[in-house]
C-alpha cells in the first residue's frame, strides 16, 4: 500500500485519483462524497488524511481496512502523519492504547497498558512532538511521539473523558463530563476550571487561539476569551449542539446540532446561519480543513454510509483581520527611519499621537478598498428629518444609516425620488465585521448644493484596540536602531566574503527585525522579536556561491556561511542583551531544494543525526521526514531538510551562548515545482518570545 492509499488527501478535483497533494489548476467539485462500505463512527483526520473507526477495525478514507484490534473507541492521528494511535476496550472492559508507524504501510509501534488502571482519552500535542494519554487514575501522561517513554506526568483534579490542545500549544483543557480544566501546557499547571450548567460534547479553539469554543448538551455555543477565560458571548438555539469546530480565519463556527444537520454562525452576527442538511444521519463528528491550493474552508464530516468533502460557500472574508494584517505591515513601514532622515527628525514625526492619526488614515484607505463597489449595489432612501438637530437620514440597506446637517428651508429639494450622487466616499469597519461610510460628499442636483457626512474621528480598528496591542515607540526607535546596526554588521561581513572571494555581488543577503505584540499563556500582553536572515543569490551564480546540485553542507554554501555568520556576530554582540537565562526563542529554519531528480540515491554522512518522521511544514501543513545514513537522501524533500539541520548543527555549534535559552526548533521546507541552483537556499527567523 501507498501512503496515499492508506490515507491520501482528497483532491477536490473532477479526477478521482488521490494524491498527496492539489494543484492549483485542477477544476474543483464543491461537494465530494466517499461512499463507505461500513458506518464511520468516528474518525480523526489531519488536513485531508482521515482514518475512521467501526466496532474492531480502522479504514482509510477509501473504505480499506488498515488496522484492527479490540472494539476501537477512538483514533487520534499525529498531526505530522507519521503516526497514529487508537483507544481501544477489551471485552472485559480494560482501556488501552496502541500507537501505529505510517510510512509506505501502517505497522504496530508501542501498545500502551497501565498497570492497575484504565486509558480514558487520548492525543497528540499541536508541535506533533508529544503522544498524551489521561488514566482513571486523573494522571495525564506525556510520552514522546511513538509512546515509547514518559516525559512529563501531571495530576488532574478530574478524569479526563477527552482532551482538546489549543493550536498555539499554550493550553489543554481536559473534559470530564460538565467540568472543563484549563492546563497552561508549558508550566504545567491549571490556568482555570470551569464548570458548565450541562454535559460539555465539544470544544474547538478559533481565531489564532484568541477565542475558545465550548458546546454543550444544553443546545449552546459559548465563545471564551482566552486571555482571561471570560464569556464573550453564548449562542443558543442549537439543537443537541453535538459537536463544534472552526473556519479557517476563526469568523464563523461549524455546530453538529443533530445527527442530520451542521449549522454554520457568524460568531460577529450570530443571526447570520446557514446549514448543511444530510438525510441520510449518522453524522457523529465535523471537521475545518483549509485549503491552502485554492484557499478556500472546507468541512469534513462522517455519515451512515460516507465521509464527505465539502467546500464551503457564501462565507464572508474576516474583514477585520485582513485590514489589521495590511494595517500593521503599512504602520511598521512608516516607523522605520528613512534614509538620511536624522534622530531627531524621526523622534519627530513618529510619536503616539502621529502613529494614530497614521492608522486611522490607513483604515480608511483599506476599509474603502475593500468595500469597492458596495455603494453602487445597495439600495437607499431619504429617512426622517430632525427638525431639532436639522438632521436627514439617508437610509441603506447594506450598512449604517449616515446623517446629512440640512437646513429646514433646503429639505423639500430632497424629496423620495431625489437622484443624489455620492463623491469621495471612504468607508470604516464596525466591530461586527460590516462596513460603514465614515465620510461622503452628497451633492443634490435638484438645488446644486453639496452635503458633507465626516464621521472619519469615529472610534475605529485603532481606538477600538487596547493598548497593549501596540508596542511602544521606545520599543520601535530600539529595534529600528538595531535593524541599523544589524546592516552593518551584515555589509561589513559581506565586504570581507567578497574580498576572500565566499560570495560575489551576486549574493543579496536580507536582514530585518519586527517587534510584535502577543499574548501568553497567562493572559500576560508581552512584546516578542523577531530577527531575520534571509538571502538570495542570482540565478547564473547560485552554484558558485550557493549549494550545488545535491550538497547539503551548511559549509558548501558560501552564501549560507555568510548569513550565519552575520547571524552569529549579532548574537555575540548588539543582540547578545535578548539571550537570557531561561527565556524561549523559537527559530525557524527553511530549506529549500530545486525540482531536479534525484535518479539514485544520494550519500548521507549522518553528520547531522538520525531523524524518524521528524516533524517539518511544507506548503503551510505539517508533514514528516525521515533521514538515516542506511537509505540516504533519496527525494527533495529530504534534501530540503538536510539543509535545514544544517543550519541546526551551526547554531549549536557555534552559538554557544543560546544554550541557556529554551531553543524550540521548527523547520520548514520547500520544494520548487522548476529545476535550476537559485532555489537551493536556506534562511532563519528567530522569535525571542517577551524579548522587552
Amino acid at each position: 500500500m501507498t501512503l496515499a492509499l492508506l490515507a491520501g488527501n482528497v483532491c477536490m478535483a473532477e479526477n478521482e485519483n488521490v494524491s498527496q497533494a492539489q494543484t492549483p489548476t485542477q477544476k474543483e467539485k464543491k461537494v465530494r462524497t466517499l461512499k463507505q462500505k461500513v458506518y464511520p463512527e468516528g474518525y480523526d483526520n489531519t488536513s485531508f488524511a482521515v482514518l475512521y473507526y467501526n466496532g474492531k477495525k480502522a479504514y482509510n478514507n477509501r473504505g480499506m481496512e488498515v488496522f484492527d484490534g479490540d472494539t476501537i473507541k477512538d483514533i487520534k492521528i499525529n498531526p505530522s502523519f507519521s503516526t497514529v494511535a487508537s483507544l481501544e476496550k477489551t471485552k472485559k472492559g480494560n482501556m488501552f492504547t496502541k500507537t501505529y508507524r505510517i510510512t509506505d504501510k501502517i505497522f504496530p509501534q508501542q501498545t500502551i497498558k497501565l498497570k492497575g488502571q484504565n486509558v480514558t482519552a487520548v492525543a497528540y500535542t499541536p508541535n506533533a512532538r508529544q503522544f498524551v494519554v489521561a488514566s482513571n487514575r486523573k494522571q495525564i501522561l506525556f510520552y514522546d511521539a511513538q509512546g515509547k517513554k514518559v516525559e512529563r506526568t501531571l495530576i488532574s483534579s478530574i478524569t479526563p473523558q477527552k482532551m482538546v490542545f489549543s493550536d498555539n500549544n499554550y493550553f489543554l483543557v481536559a473534559i470530564e463530563g460538565k467540568t472543563m480544566e484549563i492546563w497552561n501546557v508549558e508550566r504545567g499547571t491549571v490556568r482555570q476550571t470551569i464548570r458548565m450548567d450541562a454535559k460539555v460534547n465539544g470544544i474547538a479553539f478559533a481565531d489564532n487561539n484568541s477565542k475558545m469554543l465550548v458546546v454543550t448538551a444544553d443546545g449552546k455555543l459559548t465563545v471564551y476569551d482566552t486571555t482571561t477565560f471570560t464569556v464573550k458571548n453564548t449562542i443558543d438555539d442549537l439543537g443537541s449542539a453535538l459537536a463544534c469546530q472552526a473556519n479557517n480565519s476563526g469568523k464563523y463556527a461549524y455546530v453538529l446540532v443533530s445527527p442530520k444537520r451542521i449549522s454554520i454562525i457568524n460568531l460577529l452576527d450570530p443571526t447570520e446561519r446557514q446549514f448543511i442538511d444530510n438525510a441520510d444521519g449518522g453524522t457523529s463528528a465535523i471537521s475545518g480543513v483549509y485549503n491552502y491550493y485554492s484557499d478556500k474552508d472546507m468541512m469534513i464530516y462522517n455519515t451512515s454510509n460516507a465521509l464527505v468533502y465539502q467546500q464551503m460557500e457564501g462565507l464572508t472574508p474576516y474583514y477585520n483581520k485582513m485590514m489589521s494584517s495590511e494595517l500593521n505591515e503599512k504602520l511598521d513601514q512608516w516607523m522605520k527611519q528613512m534614509p538620511g532622515e536624522t534622530l531627531e527628525e524621526y523622534n519627530a514625526r513618529v510619536n503616539d499621537a502621529s502613529r494614530k492619526e497614521m492608522a486611522m488614515g490607513y483604515e480608511r484607505e483599506i476599509a474603502t478598498r475593500m468595500a469597492d463597489g458596495l455603494l453602487e449595489s445597495s439600495e437607499w432612501s431619504v429617512g426622517d428629518y430632525n427638525t431639532k438637530t436639522k438632521m436627514l437620514t439617508l437610509l441603506f440597506n447594506s450598512m449604517p444609516d449616515i446623517f446629512l446637517e440640512v437646513p429646514l428651508d433646503e429639505i423639500k429639494s430632497f424629496s423620495e425620488g431625489a437622484r443624489l450622487e455620492f463623491r469621495n466616499v471612504q468607508y470604516g469597519l464596525n466591530p461586527d465585521d460590516k462596513f460603514e461610510i465614515v465620510y461622503a460628499e452628497v451633492y443634490n442636483p435638484e438645488n446644486g448644493k453639496t452635503y458633507i457626512f465626516d464621521n472619519k474621528e469615529r472610534k475605529s480598528l485603532s481606538f477600538m484596540s487596547e493598548d497593549a496591542n501596540f508596542v511602544p515607540i521606545d520599543v520601535i526607535r530600539a529595534t529600528n536602531m538595531e535593524e541599523l546596526a544589524l546592516e552593518s554588521i551584515k555589509e561589513d561581513i559581506i565586504s570581507l566574503a567578497k574580498q576572500e572571494q565566499t560570495i560575489s555581488d551576486k549574493t543579496h543577503i536580507s536582514v530585518k527585525t519586527h517587534a510584535e505584540p502577543a499574548v501568553d499563556a497567562d493572559g500576560k500582553n508581552i512584546i516578542n522579536y523577531d530577527v531575520e536572515f534571509t538571502y538570495e543569490v542570482e540565478e547564473e551564480f547560485s552554484a558558485r556561491d550557493d549549494f550545488k546540485p545535491g550538497h547539503y553542507h551548511t559549509e558548501e554554501s558560501g552564501a549560507a556561511m555568510s548569513m550565519l555568520k552575520i547571524m552569529r556576530t549579532a548574537f555575540e554582540n548588539d543582540f547578545a542583551k535578548y539571550i537570557a537565562e531561561g527565556k524561549r526563542v523559537k527559530i525557524a529554519i527553511k530549506g529549500t531544494a530545486d525540482a531536479s531528480p534525484i535518479a539514485r540515491a544520494l550519500a548521507y554522512d549522518g553528520k547531522y543525526g538520525e531523524y524518524d518522521g521528524e516533524p517539518v511544514y511544507k506548503n503551510n501543513e505539517m508533514t514528516n521526514v525521515s533521514l538515516n545514513m542506511k537509505d540516504g537522501i533519496a527525494t527533495n524533500d529530504q534534501l530540503a531538510f538536510a539543509r535545514a539541520i544544517g543550519v541546526n548543527y551551526y547554531i549549536e555549534k557555534e552559538l554557544a551562548t543560546f544554550e541557556k535559552m529554551k531553543r524550540d526548533y521548527e523547520y520548514h521546507i520547500e520544494v520548487s515545482e522548476q529545476e535550476g541552483s537559485k532555489f537551493r537556499r536556506i534562511s532563519v527567523h528567530c522569535t525571542f518570545i517577551d524579548a522587552f
